[in-house]
């Protein structure tokens, strides 16, 4: 269902606009983010020369560049990544939007949405939702950055990603894009599995070499990983791990712990993801609080979430930990927000 262009504000309450990408979960949207700001510097945004596609290869199967034209206004998609491609099952690089038909989104008009990228210059940051061939709505997430002619004046490109929310596994239905019969006949013959290239959480017992070496390596404790109610996971991605986490259920509350992400992997968005994965097993429990203590980490834990608390106001429950008794510091700042 399409929006008119000049329903800005139904628009945006229906996308559910958000500021930034510190208000989605995704981790590849937080590190296309992070690139662009450091590619434009103190200007409006970068441009197209600034961009190298080897500094932001992990992105590139999930990434959309489109190009614009004006007199008339068209958007021109000159990539797609391959990601994209498995989940719409058609290679549409080179098509023009108005050529093709999303039918399976339910509330997202892209072209007002390129529109505004094009005339306002401003990074876009939202959650769309689309229906699969059997009815089911799901959500995802997407970042759209602007990008500026050689001269800086003019918005020439939009870099686009999309991703789905932690957690959702969701196969590619090659019915929902509908493109010529000579594209859609050569993605029937190519078998896809995009739900192998999502990130999740996996499970892992305590005793966990992996775990423990990188705990170790970032000196956190392992003395106490062991014990009743703590339940450990792997952060995965295309078949790749990129951190661990845990928590400890004690009574109505959480205390998050062990979180690490692989020195490799540091500074892609995977600690917000895994944070995120971690609250929402938290919440299949019922939980109703989660408490971490942490020495350095105190905005990030702030930006998705976290509030400071002093740890006199800690539950008992929380307050009778081992991290909490011992083995953190007592200048370790309490957080805690609800699930």
């Amino acid at each position: 269902m399409g929006l008119a262009s000049g329903e800005p504000e139904e628009l945006e309450s229906l996308l559910r606009r958000v500021a930034s990408a510190s208000d989605l979960t995704s981790s590849k949207i937080a590190g296309l983010t992070r690139y662009w700001e450091a590619k434009r510097g103190h200007r409006p945004m970068p441009v197209w020369s600034d961009i190298d596609p080897a500094e932001i290869k992990p992105l590139l199967p999930q990434l959309i560049v489109v190009r614009y034209e004006q007199k008339p206004f068209r958007v021109r998609y000159s990539l797609v990544g391959t990601w994209v491609v498995q989940y719409a099952g058609a290679d549409f690089t080179g098509r023009y939007l108005d050529e093709l038909d999303f039918a399976s989104q339910v509330d997202t008009d892209w072209p007002e949405l390129h529109r505004q990228l094009f005339t306002q210059g401003r990074p876009i940051f939202l959650i769309s939702r689309f229906r699969t061939e059997s009815g089911v709505e799901r959500d995802y997430e997407t970042v759209m950055l602007p990008i500026a002619d050689p001269t800086e004046t003019t918005v020439e490109r939009g870099l686009c990603l999309s991703d789905f929310p932690f957690g959702v596994e969701v196969r590619p239905d090659p019915s929902t894009i509908a493109v010529s019969p000579k594209i859609a006949d050569a993605a029937a013959n190519r078998k896809t599995d995009v739900a192998g290239t999502l990130t999740q959480l996996e499970p892992i017992p305590a005793t966990d070499s992996d775990l423990r070496r990188c705990l170790d390596e970032a000196g956190l404790p392992i003395a106490d990983l062991s014990g009743a109610g703590k339940r450990y996971f792997r952060l995965m991605e295309a078949g790749q791990c990129r951190g661990y986490g845990g928590f400890e259920a004690r009574g109505a509350h959480a205390l998050l712990r062990s979180i690490v992400i692989d020195g490799r992997e540091r500074g892609h968005g995977y600690g917000r993801t895994l944070v995120h994965g971690l609250v929402a097993e938290a919440r299949k429990l019922g939980l109703k609080e989660a408490y971490l203590l942490t020495e350095t980490a105190a905005p990030f834990f702030a930006a998705i979430g976290f509030d400071a608390c002093a740890r006199e106001a800690a539950p008992p429950e929380i307050a009778a930990t081992e991290q909490f008794v011992a083995l953190c510091p007592v200048s370790a700042k309490l957080m805690r927000r609800q699930l």
